[in-house]
């Protein structure tokens, strides 16, 4: 028995409601991926940035845990780094581009206090663009080189290494562990992507944010901004743990030399050490720290640099010559980070030293 043509025509505006629906989903899920969906919060900032009181905005993304938002008021760029808006375009001056953490963003400091700005003023000739990003390590640092760096056509780039911390970093962002042949391999996940990008629906995610954001909020901050001194390769060298940070730390170094190998640019690293190490030596004995591992950490990130090829100023002996009163005046002792005298000293040894080594290419093996 035939259909009715009333049954086919039900039959057709059902398909046809159905793909309707289907597209509208899909439109409104990249609407809100693309458009509306952009998970952030507040970062207290009271007494930080030259002690202006505010707040900047963190955007937390999948592929680099999160980034700042601009705040001209703060000194944030368009970019969401502390520094004036870049440009691509080049005026005959040689152009670096400074990667690192707080150190490097200066929070405690005023912008032209902070280590880029220093070199910058050492230089004269040369502009430092500022891309350190509290809360950052090396694997964040080497996105940033990718997302941003490459784009303004340095002639050089300059790896800021937190002794204190960059080991845990790495550890805790999750953003890459090694492949079976020893590459740097992307994860599927980390912190971000499961808390707040779990589901491939943007409608779903954002829902999923908005009911939980003080749980995720307060979960990520523990991985995003995690202070603490990393203590692996001082007491548990022969861990497991400290085998895998080695490991992984080698390869993002060999990835990020490499990366500019290729684009034929000059490559430095400095080695930051601690205040804990340099002035205060309280915050080891409390942990049992052996005093002949007080400087592992850098000594560790030496050896990296070392077996890379690497160009790298360790600035912990040059802190160490000054007397106890004039190296403890190169940090901030409230929190721990570089004074403007600590910025403006370490920055005259690179300067130094960029002047004693023209060409910083990495050489063929």
């Amino acid at each position: 028995m035939p259909r009715s043509p009333r049954l086919d025509r039900i039959c057709a505006d059902l398909f046809i409601l159905s793909v309707t629906v289907f597209l509208m989903l899909v439109f409104s899920d990249i609407l809100m991926k693309y458009v509306f969906f952009h998970p952030s919060y507040n970062f207290k900032t009271a007494g930080w940035l030259d002690g202006r009181a505010g707040e900047l905005k963190i955007e937390l993304i999948p592929d680099n845990l999160f980034e700042f938002q601009p705040n001209k008021k703060l000194g944030i760029n368009t970019y969401g780094f502390r520094d004036h808006d870049f440009s691509s375009l080049k005026h005959g001056k040689k152009r670096t581009v400074f990667l690192g953490d707080s150190f490097i963003m200066g929070l405690n400091v005023k912008s032209q206090e902070t280590m880029p700005k220093a070199l910058e003023r050492l230089l004269k000739n040369d502009e430092i663009y500022n891309m350190g990003v509290v809360g950052f390590g090396p694997d964040q640092e080497l996105n940033v080189l990718e997302k941003y760096g490459f784009s303004f056509k340095p002639d050089m780039v300059i790896e800021a290494i937190c002794a204190q911390n960059d080991s845990g970093d790495i550890y805790l962002d999750q953003l890459y562990t090694t492949g079976p042949k020893g590459e740097l391999k992307p994860t599927e996940t980390n912190p971000v992507k499961s808390m707040v990008f779990a589901s491939f629906s943007s409608i779903v995610n954002a829902v999923n944010f908005l009911k939980k954001r003080d749980h995720i909020v307060g979960a990520l901050n523990s991985i995003l901004f995690d202070d603490n001194y990393d203590l692996t390769w001082m007491k548990y060298r022969d861990s497991g743990e400290a085998a895998y940070k080695f490991s992984l730390m080698k390869v993002i170094f060999s990835k990020m030399k490499d990366d500019l190998k290729a684009k034929n640019i000059d490559f430095l690293t400095i080695i930051i050490p601690s205040y804990y190490n340099i002035c205060d030596d309280k915050f080891f004995k409390e942990n049992n720290v052996d005093p002949n591992s007080y400087f592992a950490n850098e000594q560790i990130y030496q050896s990296i640099l070392e077996s890379e090829k690497i160009p790298f100023i360790n600035l912990a002996p040059y802190f160490m010559r000054l007397d106890k009163d004039q190296r403890c005046g190169l940090f901030d002792g409230y929190n721990g980070h570089l004074s403007p005298s600590g910025n403006m000293f370490a920055a005259g040894i690179i300067s130094l030293y960029m002047a004693d080594h023209q060409g910083l290419k990495i050489k063929n093996e």
